[in-house]
């Protein structure tokens, strides 16, 4: 096997290295560089051989430590390419070697396990197999039609002022989120424009009023429902349910895994579910090793 090599960003391959995850078992759109360059611009990579190996190390450092926390916006990370056991054993061993404190995901085809790893799960819809939508979705569905909503995609220089106007302000109200990693979503939204992989729609009323807005990333393979809200949650009129309908039609041919980009809480998992998502299981690998002054003050945040 090929040494293990650290890569400081500036002398990355980005061709190499997207060439590579576009290529592993399943090339989620997280591990491109695009998308990596948005949440965490600073990241490194571990390789093995002339690319065939990969790991993004999206590091940050606080306290003087530097750690390893998953980016926003991002899941299954971890090792890519031409997978085996000892070649994952490399990257595990360099980064708890090297780092504190570790917070990331690792995707579904990794193979290593150990004692810090925990489940975590996802719902995907695999084009590959038959999917049905479930009697609550066919009648939230005909209601929106019944409604008149329409879904129509945006283009794509007007993606970021409907974004910042309508979704922004219910991640920061609603969902909580800060500016700083609500700029990280524009940021991550106008890499993916340039890279020719975003894909937003819109659900308008017979008025041309604005009831739901979806953002969905998509690489030929993966494809990932990004972020999204609807704006007539008190109506329950049905518009999230025709938007997620459009997009997973829209995308059946255009790709291999619909991913819904989460299902942690368990009325996400049903309105996944109800659209024809099954749970995918993989691993979150944390790791605490500060001091524990420190402990106690990262616990504090």
């Amino acid at each position: 096997m090929n040494q293990l090599q650290y890569i400081k960003h500036q002398d990355i391959d980005f061709a190499k290295w997207d060439k590579t995850v576009l290529h592993s078992q399943i090339p989620f759109v997280f591990a491109q560089s695009f998308y990596l360059n948005a949440t965490c611009p600073h990241w490194d990579a571990l390789i093995i051989g002339d690319y065939e190996t990969i790991f993004p190390v999206t590091y940050k450092t606080k306290f003087g430590y530097r750690y390893l926390p998953q980016p926003p916006f991002t899941s299954q990370l971890g090792a890519y390419g031409n997978l085996s056991l000892a070649a994952e054993q490399l990257f595990y061993n360099y980064i708890l070697d090297h780092f504190k404190l570790i917070d990331i995901e690792l995707n579904i085809t990794n193979q290593w396990r150990s004692e810090f790893m925990n489940p975590k799960n996802t719902y995907t819809l695999n084009y590959s197999e038959d999917y049905k939508f479930n009697q609550n979705t066919k009648r939230n569905i005909a209601k929106a039609k019944e409604n008149g909503f329409v879904v129509e995609q945006v283009a794509n220089q007007d993606i970021i002022g409907l974004s910042q106007h309508y979704l922004n302000p219910f991640l920061e109200n609603e969902v909580h989120l800060s500016k700083c990693t609500v700029g990280v979503l524009d940021d991550l939204l106008k890499n993916a424009i340039l890279n020719g992989s975003l894909y937003t729609f819109q659900v308008l009323d017979k008025n041309r009023t604005i009831k739901a807005l979806g953002h969905f990333i998509s690489n030929g393979k993966h494809t990932l429902y990004l972020k999204g809200t609807n704006f007539d949650k008190a109506d329950n009129s049905g518009s999230m349910h025709i938007l997620m309908k459009h997009a997973i039609e829209y995308f059946s041919d255009k790709s291999t895994i619909f991913d819904f980009g989460g299902g942690s809480k368990q009325g996400l998992a049903n309105f996944y579910m109800g659209l024809g998502g099954q749970a995918m299981t993989y691993s979150f690998l944390q790791v605490n090793k500060l001091p524990r002054l420190i402990k106690i003050l990262k616990n504090k945040k």
